[in-house]
């Protein structure tokens, strides 16, 4: 029987707790500690999953506790810190999106966990719902041809998080949309078109409700909103990457805006494409026998979730295994945002920098 992994968190929000929920569903994971400045939100963690273990320093948790999992559930400054110290403390690292606040950080993480013999995992949780692995698996067989252009969006109508909070604080964020659920589109259809290699970005953002929080009307918040906190973010961003092989990718991604509520992603080869929404459907397009086609594949039931979890704990069992969302992942994701930052800012293409993961 495998030892069941001990697991400590750093942050003790809303994120913690979703993961945590799925944790002990399981048999071969435990909580045992977590560490956050909050106390209100270590009270209501700790209560709810009967952590006794509770630290406002996670250096002081990954100092007294036995752990071998760490999961960084901290906002995205903290990301590279406490990645870092947990993977030199030993532990292997689930680390929340976006992967840092710069392509340099991610690489200096992934280098970490390589030469460390370690395991870097990101919880782009996306990547493992029910339709986007079978659109993998179409893509992988060949069944696309050359994918050559692919779109995605989610439009939040009023869905900032947090307003004031650290979600809208640049410094402590990085940004704001395009790091919180535009990340997600992004990442899961650059995945889906086979990884191709980013080699510029043309992007465009905007703060129309953001940077008016006094009048900002919503009926419903993720996270505590904080008044007269600071609100330096766009609320909704776009943008266009082009790749080393020819093709493109365009990404839509707001928090708030006057349009209908959607998520979408659209896969286009030359012998076939793909369309997904944000829950269990799949559509496939193409041809079949001289007629135009589609096909809707009866999916199994969604466990993005559980089953990202499964494949984090199998491949912490088993070294050989490659990881599905890893350190390299993360490098080459967070390259492509800086750039997407850089170019908003800029008001102009720029090129997309990965830096080398530095070797043993």
């Amino acid at each position: 029987m495998m030892k069941k992994l001990r697991i400590g968190f750093v942050g003790a929000g809303s994120i913690m707790r979703v993961h945590a929920e799925t944790i002990r569903t399981r048999n071969d994971a435990e909580v045992v500690a977590v560490a956050d400045v909050s106390e209100p939100s270590l009270d209501v963690s700790c209560a709810k999953f009967g952590i006794t273990q509770r630290f406002n320093d996670y250096n002081e948790m990954l100092n007294k506790c036995d752990l071998d999992v760490v999961f960084v559930c901290s906002p995205p400054i903290i990301h590279a810190e406490a990645t870092m110290t947990s993977l030199r403390a030993g532990c292997h690292v689930l680390c929340e999106k976006p992967p840092a606040m710069n392509a340099t950080e991610a690489a200096a993480m992934a280098s970490l966990a390589e030469q460390s013999e370690l395991r870097l995992f990101y919880g782009l949780q996306r990547r493992f719902q029910a339709n986007a692995q079978a659109t993998r698996k179409y893509l992988e067989q060949g069944r696309f041809g050359e994918v050559y252009h692919a779109s995605s969006h989610w439009f939040r109508r009023r869905g900032i998080p947090g307003l004031g909070s650290w979600f809208t604080n640049k410094s402590v964020a990085g940004a704001g949309a395009l790091y919180d659920i535009g990340v997600h589109m992004f990442d899961l259809t650059h995945y889906l078109m086979g990884q191709p290699t980013p080699v510029s970005v043309s992007a465009a953002s905007h703060s129309r409700f953001v940077s008016h929080p006094e009048t900002y009307t919503y009926t419903g918040m993720w996270g505590t909103r904080v008044t007269g906190g600071t609100c330096d973010v766009e609320d909704i961003g776009m943008f266009l990457v082009r790749f080393a092989n020819g093709a493109t990718l365009v990404c839509q991604a707001s928090w708030a805006a006057n349009t209908k509520e959607s998520i979408e992603l659209r896969i286009m080869g030359d012998k076939g494409g793909a369309m997904l929404d944000g829950g269990k459907e799949l559509t496939i397009l193409g041809e079949d026998n001289g007629f135009i086609a589609d096909i809707h594949p009866m999916l199994k039931n969604d466990a993005a979730r559980a089953d990202m979890l499964t494949h984090f704990f199998d491949a912490i069992h088993n070294p050989e295994k490659p990881l599905i969302t890893g350190g390299r992942d993360g490098v080459v994701l967070q390259a492509m945002l800086d750039a997407v930052i850089e170019s908003a800012e800029k008001k102009r293409e720029v090129d997309v920098r990965i830096p080398e993961i530095a070797a043993d």
